[in-house]
């Protein structure tokens, strides 16, 4: 891998401690190693089957500003993380708060027209006792519980409804998506109408592919068992918000014109590095699949790496270029 390193300008300040060049220089290199070493564990992660090596997963980290783009070209933003939850705005400017533990829907949610609330509890059942939390992640984990729910229309008239969840952790999986090929945790639902009619026909069946690296799903399936049409959400990109990295609006043009010249003139595997020491920030942009749209552009599949102070954070995606040239995440 080779690395094709710009510099933004540099301003020392009296009085305000930052990295020194050498140091910058270190966190530069182990940017591009770390990069070298996702890059080849992606390239080697297939046809491993269930033996992916995966460490025991703990709930899911947010960081406000992030925003995950899907292949049915939707996206959302992570607009606020608070002691209440992680509260989202998704394209069609709807909001929506729940906590980092996706299996339960958002206890809270608002569209143009309607606005609704759910709660959760443990299922008890008389000759079982209740099950705990999934998470951390480990094979066989399970857990049961049920969903009540009201909303109200755009008339303001009140509906409710209860649902019972039964989960289990099924295992380890490599799954590729748009965004790249990742290792997974597999976790599998089933819906039914309430507690009581457990028994009855299952009215969906809900599979996340959980990967760590990105710290969310990758892939959703939703299996209605002929209730309605299925659905399935695949992870096309994340995207940071470059403001929460750095204040400087010449620094936010530098890395937005880094993230073009990377995939304009990168080969695939070649890392773009650009760093700023007075802000302590390292980015590296590196092409690692490039192949022809179906409607006959150009499209690559990239990772782009942010070291703020030393941590790295991963932002993977797809890119492709439009008529005028220019390079952008396929959404809505």
């Amino acid at each position: 891998m080779r690395a094709n390193t710009t510099s933004g300008e540099i301003m020392t300040l009296p009085g305000i401690s930052s990295f020194s060049l050498l140091q910058m220089r270190v966190v530069a290199a182990i940017l591009v190693f770390l990069l070298s070493l996702v890059l080849s564990s992606i390239s080697h992660a297939a046809g491993q089957g269930d033996v992916l090596g995966l460490k025991t997963a703990p709930l899911p980290k947010y960081r406000a500003g992030t925003t995950y783009v899907f292949s049915d070209g939707s996206w959302e933003t992570v607009i606020k993380v608070s002691r209440e939850g992680i509260t989202w705005r998704n394209h069609r400017g709807s909001i929506s708060t729940g906590t980092t533990d996706f299996i339960h829907k958002r206890f809270k949610w608002q569209t143009k027209t309607r606005y609704g609330y759910r709660e959760f509890k443990q299922t008890t059942f008389l000759m079982s006792p209740p099950t705990g939390s999934i998470w951390p992640l480990e094979v066989g984990k399970k857990t049961r519980f049920d969903e009540n729910g009201r909303w109200f229309d755009e008339l303001g008239l009140e509906h409710r409804y209860d649902s019972y969840w039964s989960c289990e952790v099924k295992g380890t999986e490599e799954v590729t998506v748009g965004a790249g090929d990742f290792a997974t945790w597999k976790i599998t639902c089933k819906r039914y109408p309430n507690k009581f009619r457990a028994t009855s026909k299952t009215r969906e069946y809900r599979t996340w592919y959980y990967a760590p690296a990105v710290n969310h799903w990758v892939k959703e399936e939703r299996d209605y068992n002929g209730y309605r049409e299925n659905r399935m959400k695949e992870l096309v990109a994340v995207l940071p918000d470059l403001q929460t990295f750095t204040t400087d609006e010449n620094d936010i043009l530098a890395i937005q014109k880094q993230f073009q010249n990377a995939l304009e003139q990168n080969q695939t595997g070649d890392t773009n590095v650009w760093e700023n020491f007075d802000q302590q920030l390292v980015i590296g942009v590196t092409p690692v699949k490039s192949y022809k749209h179906p409607g006959g552009g150009i499209c690559r599949q990239y990772l782009q790496v942010l070291a703020k102070e030393g941590l790295p954070y991963e932002f993977p995606g797809i890119a492709c270029r439009n008529e005028r040239g220019r390079w952008s995440i396929p959404r809505r």
